[in-house]
């Protein structure tokens, strides 16, 4: 299929949040680094507990599909079919929430060597790996906000569309087509824009890199 350009509000109303105020704040690239990191981890848990709540809310509507799957579902009681449902997300919700904490927890890890900034009790080499994992997540709520405040106004719609299952386990194609695209880019951007304007290159970076992070799957869209 031919890609189109198209940007929709929803990503341009996220950049223009995050952008803005990191701009304003003056954020560093390991903060935003870090702040990126905030926003993957929100989106994932928020990806499974929708997801979750989905199954759960349609359960009953959608008895007859899961029946044609699962044929023994027929058989059950419509009350021991709806709380073996409601246990079976409840149960794949809590996996997936500690498996997506872990994986985010060794990501924590490199960004505490590559992209080590204060407080370093927390955000430090021998800092991260020796916290409780949840207070560098509160500090970085607090401070960094936009980065995740706009992720989920870009990305909102994908929170309640498509198989609910499928997005408690497994990001679409296009996260996993983006987050490929702007590891890659980061370090090439960082250098370019580095090279151009030396040490005033913080902010511009962060801005361009935000660009790509939100607006990068609209530019890849098909019609």
């Amino acid at each position: 299929m031919r890609a189109t350009f198209r940007l929709r509000p929803a990503p341009l109303s996220g950049f223009a949040l995050a952008a803005t105020l990191a701009a304003t704040s003056g954020w560093t690239l390991q903060e935003f680094s870090w702040s990126t990191w905030l926003a993957g981890l929100l989106y994932s848990w928020l990806c499974v507990l929708t997801g979750a709540g989905a199954v759960i809310l349609t359960a009953r509507d959608r008895r007859d599909s899961y029946h044609a799957q699962f044929p023994w579902l027929g058989r059950l009681p419509t009350a021991a079919y709806l709380a073996l449902l409601t246990a079976i997300a409840a149960l794949l919700a809590g996996v997936a929430l500690i498996a997506y904490t872990y994986v985010f927890a060794f990501y924590g890890l490199f960004l505490s060597f590559f992209a080590e900034m204060e407080p370093h009790a927390l955000f430090g080499r021998n800092g991260f790996i020796n916290s409780d994992f949840f207070t560098p997540v509160t500090y970085l709520a607090l401070a960094f906000w936009p980065m995740a405040a706009g992720a989920l106004i870009a990305n909102g719609a994908s929170l309640v569309r498509g198989d609910p299952w499928k997005r408690m386990v497994l990001p679409t194609s296009t996260e996993i087509l983006r987050m490929h695209i702007f590891v890659l880019a980061m370090p090439v951007v960082t250098l370019l824009v580095w090279a151009v304007l030396g040490e005033r290159y913080h902010t511009v970076t962060i801005v361009l890199l935000m660009g790509l992070f939100y607006l990068l799957p609209d530019l890849l869209s098909d019609p």
